[in-house]
């Protein structure tokens, strides 16, 4: 297999509601990956849509946006992990020697997808409801709960990981979240699923995101981020609602990015987790091997996991502060970590920044692991 490096990233700003179809988004993300990267659109031989909630034809009508050229064009969905669904297989293409040049975009709205369930909900009450938030916040408010007992942990701790993703979302100007909070303000807030508050929770909306692929190192005037570890693996087990996760799966698809990688937990500079609620970046930085259990929230508390910190976890925001489109979801991990990594994210910047990872996880028990590098 071939090794593979970023060629160019882009993304829309995320906003809670627009009226730009998603195929457009992912056109606009398109164009603007390849306006990063020095390829021309000639060079891409395949191209992958991650697409939620669109309905038929969405990589078809992706790559209408850019003229028609006659390559393959394909879609998936995978969760919350749609978009790294599609950077995987686009990364697989290229590894392979399939291609020589692909291209990853996510599209779609987790808001979309849910509006159509709730819509089939009224068509069958009599079938149990997935579409309200509620839902998929009670496993993570036991995982919350569980901690408190197992560790001690305050019902505020979780809310560190909120206030440090709203800030590092503020300085982010493609974040649907654009206001910090202060901690009066987070303990005011409302439960949503006791003693998870709804400020814990992500906001859904709409946005698209595209990553470059190449078996060739940039010459784009910037860093080479080159993709030194990928791993996928399913839950070995899940309830039937799909909601609750498997707690030893992160930990396994890291220390394999990490052997694949050759690096160590503590050589992380950046991390990009899929923490759709507080208490998940507390446990996937545990689990991750950057603190050691029921420790998170107090070396989150002493700064260690902020920007300028021991490793910047969530930089770009996370799903709390940049916000859940669904298909771009997991592909702005890339693009921000690529831009980290690159030296590029101005106020967002972690000095130094040359090791990330990105985790991500879907419901249905579907998880990701990928280390990008940066070399000169």
């Amino acid at each position: 297999m071939r090794d593979v490096y970023i060629y160019g990233v882009g993304m829309t700003p995320i906003l809670s509601r627009t009226r730009t179809p998603a195929h457009v988004q992912g056109g606009q993300a398109l164009q603007a990956a390849l306006a990063d990267s020095d390829a021309a659109w000639a060079e891409v031989g395949l191209l992958v849509v991650g697409a939620v909630g669109t309905g038929m034809s969405s990589a078809p009508l992706v790559l209408h946006e850019m003229a028609w050229t006659g390559i393959p064009a394909v879609a998936v969905e995978n969760a919350s992990a749609t978009g790294t669904a599609a950077f995987e297989q686009a990364r697989e293409a290229v590894a392979s020697g399939r291609v020589e040049t692909a291209a990853a975009v996510g599209i779609g709205s987790l808001g979309a997808l849910l509006m159509s369930r709730a819509a089939e909900d009224e068509r069958a009450p009599d079938l149990i409801s997935v579409s309200g938030t509620a839902v998929p916040a009670v496993p993570f408010a036991l995982m919350k709960q569980a901690r408190m007992h197992r560790y001690g942990e305050s019902a505020d701790a979780a809310l560190l990981v909120v206030e440090k993703n709203l800030l590092n979302a503020s300085r982010n100007p493609v974040a649907q979240r654009e206001r910090a909070l202060t901690m009066e303000e987070l303990k005011s807030a409302p439960m949503l699923v006791d003693p998870l508050r709804r400020v814990e929770s992500c906001p859904i909306g709409d946005g698209a995101a595209a990553v470059i692929l190449t078996s060739r190192g940039s010459d784009a005037g910037h860093r080479t981020v080159r993709v030194a570890a990928a791993v996928a693996e399913t839950d070995k087990w899940h309830a039937a609602a799909a909601f609750m996760p498997d707690l030893g799966v992160t930990r396994r698809v890291s220390a394999q990015a990490y052997a694949q990688a050759g690096i160590r937990p503590d050589q992380l500079d950046v991390v990009e987790v899929h923490e759709a609620f507080s208490v998940e970046e507390l446990q996937y930085i545990e689990d991750l091997g950057l603190a050691p259990e029921g420790r998170a929230s107090s070396l989150m508390a002493d700064g260690e996991f902020h920007i300028g910190g021991r490793v910047a976890v969530s930089p770009s925001g996370g799903l709390i502060g940049r916000g859940h489109p669904g298909g771009a979801t997991g592909l702005a991990q890339f693009v921000e970590i690529t831009q980290q990594l690159r030296g590029g994210s101005g106020e967002r910047q972690h000095a130094g920044a040359r090791v990330g990872l990105a985790q991500m996880i879907g419901a249905g028990g579907v998880n990701y692991a990928h280390v990008l590098v940066g070399e000169d």
